[in-house]
C-alpha cells in the first residue's frame, strides 16, 4: 500500500495488514484513500479542500458518490468524520497508471524507484486505519 503529496515529498508505505490479505484490490485501493486522507488533515488547515488522486475508478466513484456495499460503508463513515471534523471538501480524482508512477512504486514496496523519479521524497510507514 502507498500514496504520496508531492506538493510536500512526502510518501508512505504500508504492507497490506493480514487481516486485509484476502481482500479484493478496490477495497485496498479504497483503504488507501482513506490512509492519505487521515493523514492529509494532520499537514492541513481546517477550512479549504483536499484533492486525492487514484487509478481506481470504483475508488474515485466511492468516495464521490458516498455510495458503497455494507461492507465498505465504515470506510466512508470514517472519511465523512474526519473530513468533518476538519472542515475539509474531498474531491477524488481519476489518474491514468502510467501518471501515477511514484504512488505505484511506494504501493509495491519499490521505494528506490520511487525516489529516482522524486528525489528528495521522504518516505514514511504508515498504519492503515
Amino acid at each position: 500500500l502507498g500514496f504520496w503529496f508531492p506538493s510536500r515529498c512526502l510518501g508512505f508505505i504500508s504492507p497490506v495488514p493480514s487481516v486485509y490479505v484476502r481482500c479484493p484490490i478496490f477495497f485496498l485501493e479504497a483503504l488507501v484513500v482513506l490512509a492519505a486522507i487521515h493523514q492529509a488533515v494532520s499537514l492541513l488547515p481546517s477550512g479549504g479542500c483536499l484533492a486525492i488522486y487514484t487509478d481506481n475508478f470504483n475508488a474515485v466513484s466511492l468516495f464521490n458518490t458516498l455510495a458503497a456495499l455494507p461492507e465498505y460503508n465504515w470506510l466512508l463513515l470514517s472519511a465523512v468524520d474526519t473530513l468533518l471534523d476538519r472542515d475539509l471538501d474531498l474531491w477524488v480524482f481519476y489518474i491514468p497508471g502510467k501518471e501515477n508512477v511514484v504512488a505505484d512504486h511506494l504501493s509495491r514496496g519499490h521505494v528506490s524507484d520511487a525516489l529516482s523519479i522524486s528525489p528528495g521524497l521522504v518516505v514514511s510507514v504508515f498504519e492503515p486505519p
